[in-house]
């Protein structure tokens, strides 16, 4: 484009905003790459055997920034949208100016004038009559089959009334519009069943299940190898026949289905499979995380960390616990871990109730015996964290050294006391198989009750679990002589 050539003129200032709209879109776009890619980082380091703290925290500082560009970035494309529908509205309710030529005997009048030209309301009776738009119509499109469009022209309508009611000082009210104005229905803001997710799962993290078999073989020692100073010279050492047996561990379909109508997924909202996907995804990883913690290893169910035989456990509470006795029997779970597997535990799991108990407890002035953060006095029970994510299993704080996690799918009905358990452990000796990245698949049949236009949606993935491959890598900490005695439900 040489100097003196103007730029060609804009189309219109809807382009503009158009492209404004596409870029900005891009931009959100490669920031949720970018998110997505530091959340798999973070992911992949609190899965290591070992977890380094420092490294989780230095990576959530990486992607701190890139969440605060994303919420701007998202704000942004948001105000351009909203400017794009403004200007169309402008536009199209503008009155149009035809200019008026007049002639005088052979020669024309050069002076014009201007008559404004009022257009029909959206929903005149004129439009109706050539079936270019119907109210009725278009408030059921909005609602119900995302129509965009429909929106844009009950919008208008809206504007031409208020307008109207302006011009004849009538004031309008919401109540007494009744049908015109259309309820939003915030589907994106969808309320799912809420879930306690899957904290334990999460914590011990799990390996690929093989692509193949129902049952895992695991041997397991019984009797090892044994050692002994060589009494004399040339004579026999110790020689001690190894005993071996096999652990099986099942391979288990988690797996929930849905029958929804065809008219539900074509005349419902944008994404109503996914609304319900989402919901089956979260009950999906509930079941497994339960199954985890108290699988009954009966009708293809996971052996749970409670019901593996040989686990530590600690002697029963003879009253209702008080501060003094669950620290204490905890403690003794933690020595009985490391006497036995002769390796330290690593986590202890709780009931949220549990450790909420234990924060909410005081002195006799009346002083918190675990106390926020790690800085406290050194004489506290516990400390805890005012930074919590249980989804993803961050600890709640921490006790005898140890990470405490919250899982509310430990139950709280064991036992006559009815009590609840906790549960130290050398993670890292307990074994979590899934399948893929974890998430169960999705399927869709639409012919399975195809005379009755019913579409049935189904998720399911596969899973295997052990903690009996070392048995004593686990401590519970629970058991009662009495009804209301051990971990009974606290009163707040």
């Amino acid at each position: 484009m040489s100097a003196t050539t103007k730029p060609e003129p804009m189309k219109g200032i809807s382009m503009t905003i158009k492209e404004l709209i596409e870029r900005q879109k891009s931009l959100v776009n490669g920031l949720v790459a970018r998110y997505n890619e530091a959340t798999e980082s973070i992911n992949d380091a609190r899965s290591a055997e070992v977890v380094d703290d420092a490294r989780v925290d230095e990576l959530r500082a990486v992607r701190a920034p890139i969440t605060a560009e994303l919420t701007t970035a998202r704000g942004k494309l948001a105000e351009y949208e909203a400017e794009a529908i403004a200007d169309a509205e402008v536009q199209r309710m503008q009155s149009t100016v035809t200019p008026v030529t007049r002639t005088a005997g052979d020669h024309e009048d050069r002076t014009t004038s201007t008559t404004t030209v009022r257009e029909p309301r959206t929903y005149s009776k004129e439009k109706s009559l050539r079936g270019e738009s119907s109210f009725f119509v278009d408030a059921y499109r909005a609602q119900y089959a995302s129509d965009f469009k429909a929106s844009e022209r009950l919008t208008r309508h809206m504007v031409e009334v208020e307008r109207e009611g302006e011009l004849t000082q009538r004031a309008q009210t919401t109540g007494a519009a009744a049908g015109l104005v259309i309820p939003q229905y915030l589907v994106d803001q969808a309320a799912l069943v809420a879930r306690a997710g899957r904290p334990i799962a999460n914590s011990i993290g799990s390996i690929p299940l093989p692509d193949q078999g129902m049952s895992l073989i695991i041997p397991q020692g019984v009797i090892g190898a044994a050692v002994a100073s060589q009494a004399t010279e040339n004579v026999a050492v110790q020689n001690t026949d190894e005993t071996w047996q096999n652990v099986t561990v099942p391979v288990v379909t988690i797996a929930g289905q849905q029958d929804i109508s065809r008219q539900f997924l074509e005349r419902g909202a944008v994404g109503i499979d996914q609304i319900v996907y989402t919901d089956l995804a979260g009950a999906y990883a509930a079941e497994l995380d339960r199954q985890v913690v108290n699988g009954s290893g009966a009708s293809n169910q996971m052996l749970g960390i409670l019901q593996t035989a040989s686990t530590n456990q600690s002697t029963a509470f003879v009253a209702a616990a008080t501060v003094a006795t669950f620290y204490t029997k905890t403690a003794g779970q933690v020595n009985a871990v490391q006497t036995t597997r002769f390796m330290a535990p690593t986590i202890i799991w709780v009931h949220p109730q549990r450790w909420n108990w234990l924060i909410s407890q005081l002195d006799s002035s009346n002083r918190p015996l675990a106390v926020p953060n790690q800085g406290g006095p050194n004489n506290a029970v516990g400390v805890y964290d005012s930074q919590i994510d249980v989804a993803a299993a961050v600890a709640a704080g921490w006790m005898l050294g140890l990470p405490v996690v919250t899982d509310a799918n430990i139950p709280v009905n064991i036992g006559s006391g009815p009590e609840d358990v906790a549960i130290v452990a050398r993670k890292e000796d307990l074994l979590l198989w899934e399948d893929g990245d974890g998430m169960p698949r999705e399927l869709r049949f639409d012919q399975t009750l195809g005379n009755q236009l019913t579409t049935k949606l189904v998720a399911y993935g596969y899973a295997a679990f052990t903690a009996a491959r070392y048995p004593k890598a686990v401590g519970k900490v629970g058991g009662n002589s009495a009804a209301g005695f051990g971990l009974v439900a606290p009163s707040f």
